[in-house]
């Protein structure tokens, strides 16, 4: 099955993505490095980061997924080796910042390949199980390198791309089988013309789906809870299903030799539609302000608990604690997630992350500290995968990676400024002075997400009636 294949790798490499969780404990208690210059080498990873989404997104429409992601895995276990053999924070900085560019450039291809075989009805439980299997891997990661770092923390550098390396094996295999099935990504001609959802549903229907529009459904995934209630396997494409569609479908739509077959896809063009797309650029815009703050759990949140004299094993449980919460309340909160509309679920989830960074503010012991990220847990589960079905509603199908790069990009920047804020906050002032901060940004975040909710929803029923136009003109 396509999307399950993708899932299990997503799984098994978040239960090894562990060094940036634990960087900036390793660069203060191994390495010595000053508390202020670690917030700097920390950015690095973002400002690299930035420049793989960018490049990742658009590059995945223009030769497809399978290349950003192979290189962008493999490419980063070999930085990853290098780095447990550094310690001048100038050589930390420049290799962090390589590892960031060439580790982010799989995600966005990730993200659109989701939205390319995934029903748009679908896509709602797909991105909330992939959360599910992030934080999974979230929470098994910190035990596991809690348990590396007492032998030595170059071993988890080892270990981490040891299974990046695994990973990328299986992805290729998995790969391998989209090809044979027929459902492909955009490749160096352009978008391909037959998609396994539409091409499936038109089949049964008894009509060859000659995919015009990229084969997709309906690509407001979540924008209402009829249009976003999955049966409990159609959400998946598995061989069983895009079989019929493929031998459905006519040889020729497929070909990109076909005369009915869209333009090569243009790398500026795509990026103009986006930072054009008003709607789409004040999502990113808040999701940015959030990401600053949700960052502070891997950068601010550790030196934090350190100055308070707390270390890895009190910081790890805490993450382990976060992890666990999500897993177990991720699938439940779906089906109360797809009664609400996606606006509501994420300003609902801003408002209680709100509540529990203010808690924050006045934790000064481990219970504190773990009070305040079971309440910024319940937040986020309101957060990540809704706004990743945004993303995906409001993308043009033949922009889906650019969209989502560009999506992913912000994460990034977050990635870069959160430790060199946080660090500096700190450094100037105290703990305490970040959470306060961090707090008055949430509030900002879900005002900006409830004054903005219009324009969103107006932007994704454009999508929808220009999908659809081009569904019913082939």
């Amino acid at each position: 099955m396509l999307y399950w294949g993708l899932w299990l790798a997503i799984l098994i490499l978040w239960m090894g993505r562990f060094v940036m969780s634990f960087l900036s404990i390793y660069l203060v208690s191994d390495l010595h490095i000053d508390e202020g210059a670690v917030g700097t080498v920390v950015s690095m990873y973002g400002f690299g980061a930035i420049l793989g989404c960018l490049f990742g997104g658009a590059l995945s429409d223009r030769f497809g997924r399978q290349p950003m992601i192979v290189i962008g895995e493999l490419g980063a276990a070999a930085i990853l080796v290098a780095i447990a053999f550094l310690t001048s924070p100038v050589a930390l900085g420049a290799a962090l910042f390589a590892y960031g560019a060439v580790a982010s450039l799989p995600s966005p291809a990730i993200a659109a390949y989701i939205a390319d075989v995934v029903p748009a009805a679908n896509r709602q439980r797909a991105y909330t199980l992939q959360s599910w299997a992030i934080n999974f891997g979230y929470a098994i990661g910190p035990i596991i390198a809690n348990q590396l770092v007492k032998i030595s923390y170059a071993l988890m550098f080892y270990v981490e791309a040891a299974i990046l390396v695994g990973v990328t094996v299986l992805l290729a295999v998995f790969f391998r089988e989209v090809g044979h099935l027929g459902i492909t990504v955009p490749g160096p001609r352009g978008r391909a013309a037959v998609r396994g959802p539409v091409a499936g549903r038109r089949a049964a229907g008894g009509r060859a789906g000659t995919g015009h529009a990229d084969g997709v459904q309906r690509a407001g995934a979540g924008a209402s809870p009829e249009a976003s209630r999955p049966d409990a396997d159609a959400g998946m494409v598995s061989a069983s299903a895009s079989a019929p569609a493929q031998a459905s479908a006519p040889a020729s739509a497929s070909s990109s030799d076909s005369p009915a077959s869209p333009a090569r896809v243009s790398l500026l063009g795509n990026y103009r539609r986006a930072v054009t797309d008003l709607p789409f650029a004040a999502f990113v815009l808040l999701v940015f302000g959030y990401l600053i703050v949700y960052y502070q759990s891997t950068s601010g949140l550790p030196i934090a608990m350190t100055d308070l004299g707390m270390g890895t094993a009190e910081y790890s449980v805490l993450l382990t604690i976060n992890g666990g919460m999500l897993c177990l309340l991720q699938i439940p909160a779906m089906k109360l997630f797809r009664r609400m509309g996606n606006s509501r679920v994420l300003v609902a989830g801003l408002a209680v992350t709100v509540v529990g960074y203010a808690v924050q503010v006045f934790a000064t012991d481990w219970a504190g500290f773990a009070l305040a990220v079971v309440l910024w847990t319940l937040g986020e589960l309101g957060t990540f995968p809704i706004a990743a079905t945004v993303v995906a509603a409001m993308a043009p199908a033949d922009a889906r990676g650019t969209y989502q790069g560009l999506y992913n990009m912000a994460m990034s920047l977050a990635l870069a400024f959160a430790p060199m804020a946080g660090g500096a906050i700190i450094a100037a002032s105290d703990g305490r002075t970040l959470w306060t901060v961090c707090t008055a940004v949430l509030a900002l975040v879900t005002l900006g997400l409830l004054l903005t909710r219009h324009g969103r929803e107006r932007s994704i029923a454009r999508n929808l009636t220009a999908v659809e136009v081009d569904v019913e003109a082939d």
